[in-house]
């Protein structure tokens, strides 16, 4: 029953501090809300038992990610980069049937997964081995190829992040008035 309570304190928390994200104005606000949801999925995998998934959550999103975030917030200019005060609700209602169904796919999967997941097949594994080297043991044997592409793909986002952010920036230099 305590599990439950703590998963349920987790999960409101996440789901608050989601809306936090889409709801506030302020940048600063935001990454807070950012942070406080990062922390809150983490503390969802560590009571759901993945304490690796938790603590990975928590280093790299919650530390690294969020200071990320703080600092090029403080980096940009935001006068001059506002364009306009506008939101953008042609482009909400256009991408909202593709957010939907990206949703309903991420639901079938995982409904999916779940029927299909014998039930305590890793159980024993898990118990032999402990949860890191199992994490380790199927990811580099069996999701090999797909995590080496995720790296990659997270490697041309990256260097395409810093080329956008130096023409920004020199963009910003430039503009005179």
């Amino acid at each position: 029953m305590g599990k439950v309570l703590i998963f349920g304190f987790f999960s409101f928390l996440a789901i608050a501090s989601g809306l936090g994200i889409i709801l506030l104005r302020n940048p600063i606000y935001v990454v807070v809300a950012l942070l406080s949801s990062l922390i809150a999925v983490a503390g969802i995998f560590f009571v759901a038992g993945a304490e690796l998934v938790g603590a990975l959550q928590l280093l790299i999103y919650a530390v690294a990610i969020a200071v990320f975030y703080i600092i090029a917030i403080s980096a940009v200019p935001w006068e001059k980069a506002k364009k306009s005060e506008s939101h953008y609700r042609f482009e909400g209602l256009v991408s909202l049937p593709i957010v939907l169904f990206l949703y309903a796919e991420m639901i079938l999967v995982f409904m999916l997964g779940v029927k299909a997941s014998p039930e305590g097949k890793f159980r024993a594994f898990i118990e032999k081995l402990g949860n890191t080297e199992v994490i380790g043991a199927i990811l580099f044997s069996k999701y090999f190829l797909a995590f080496e592409m995720v790296s990659l793909v997270l490697l041309i986002g990256m260097i395409g992040a810093v080329l956008i952010g130096r023409k920004e920036s020199q963009t910003y230099e430039d503009d005179s008035t």
